[in-house]
């Protein structure tokens, strides 16, 4: 949710790691598959609000929601409905495209959506809400990206998480999901404030890490969660 790194490994495969960080007392509970309106989806589910930050249907599509748009936003006393039910609403829709086209995204609080979708070739599309405006931004798929959440991370630090990720992608020889992992474990180590896993005073601190390794024909789920050591 609030922090995520998009990494191709080939035309077709891609690791796709995001860090939940959050209250403590948010529990998640851990992927299971839902059925929803025929489609079978795998996500974790937020225990307050029941959507997720992170839903993926295991063949050919993922999605992925931050917090926020471009910079943190003063949050109003109501919204229409929670950021993370969104994730389930977009697959009553045809595709991506009729999902922008035809959304209600008035009313919502600010975010950051990023899906990744299998064509056969990856297909990397962000799109941000600011409750005003929607901008939807096709991104290179041959390229590594890292995103983090503008409501817990001023423009200065997401810069300098981002330093951290380029510096370890030009000394990484290889690529693996379990490099990927320990990156999104130790980044910016000693930095409880701002570091990849964070703790500030365990009103925020990083709860999980779910990390989805994409291919041709499936999408798989790993999921890590800290707070149950599991």
């Amino acid at each position: 949710m609030c922090t995520l790194t998009y990494i191709p490994i080939t035309e077709r495969e891609f690791i796709f790691t995001t860090n939940r960080d959050e209250d403590p007392r948010r529990i998640a509970c851990a992927p299971e598959k839902y059925l929803h309106g025929g489609v079978e989806l795998t996500y974790p589910k937020d225990s307050k609000a029941k959507g997720s930050w992170i839903i993926s249907n295991g063949k050919d599509v993922t999605l992925c929601l931050l917090n926020g748009a471009f910079e943190r936003h003063p949050r109003k006393s109501k919204y229409r409905q929670s950021r993370g039910l969104m994730l389930l609403d977009f697959f009553h829709f045809s595709s991506l495209e009729d999902f922008i086209d035809n959304y209600q995204f008035e009313g919502m609080e600010s975010f950051t959506l990023v899906i990744v979708e299998n064509k056969p070739e990856t297909v990397l599309t962000e799109i941000k809400w600011n409750e005003k405006e929607l901008l939807v931004i096709n991104l290179p798929n041959s390229h590594a990206h890292i995103w983090s959440s503008s409501t817990l991370y001023t423009a200065e630090m997401r810069a300098e998480r981002a330093a951290w990720f380029w510096k370890w992608l030009d000394e990484k020889p290889h690529i693996d999901p379990d490099s990927v992992l320990n990156f999104h474990k130790t980044g910016g180590a000693g930095n409880l404030e701002y570091g990849l896993f964070m703790n500030r005073e365990n009103r925020v601190r990083t709860l999980s890490i779910t990390q989805i390794l994409g291919g041709e024909r499936r999408h798989n789920m790993l999921y890590y969660d800290f707070l149950d050591e599991k």
